[in-house]
């Protein structure tokens, strides 16, 4: 069985050198795009980026009020209103909104818009 490359470790391998392959194609492996990010984030995209945590939110839990599910996603961006990398921020502010909602007394448990976590 052949090991991918997160299976080794060692001070003399550095982010390039643990690139996922995916499944080869025609007996050839080919590395992942490169996802990481190129530019700071605009707040154009930042307030697209609440909008849709706060869609999803909606989505997975309608028994909530507005105005409370408002409230704590406010809260949660509020939370990594100083963070300095910015682009991760709406994946961890639906988490812990996520979380946060699941956890209310007498909170129904429904789908998260396709993030459980």
């Amino acid at each position: 069985m052949r090991r991918t490359p997160y299976a080794r470790s060692g001070p003399d391998l550095s982010v390039e050198h643990l690139a996922c392959i995916v499944p080869p194609r025609g007996g050839q492996g080919e590395h992942c795009p490169d996802t990481r990010p190129v530019a700071p984030v605009t707040p154009a995209a930042e307030r697209r980026a609440r909008e849709d945590v706060r869609e999803r939110l909606v989505r997975g839990f309608p028994d909530v009020a507005p105005e409370e599910l408002d409230a704590v996603v406010a809260e949660e961006f509020g939370f990594f209103a100083t963070a300095r990398i910015r682009h991760y921020v709406p994946v961890l502010v639906f988490k812990k909104a996520s979380r946060r909602l699941a956890a209310r007394p007498g909170a129904a448990r429904g789908g998260t818009g396709g993030e459980d976590g």
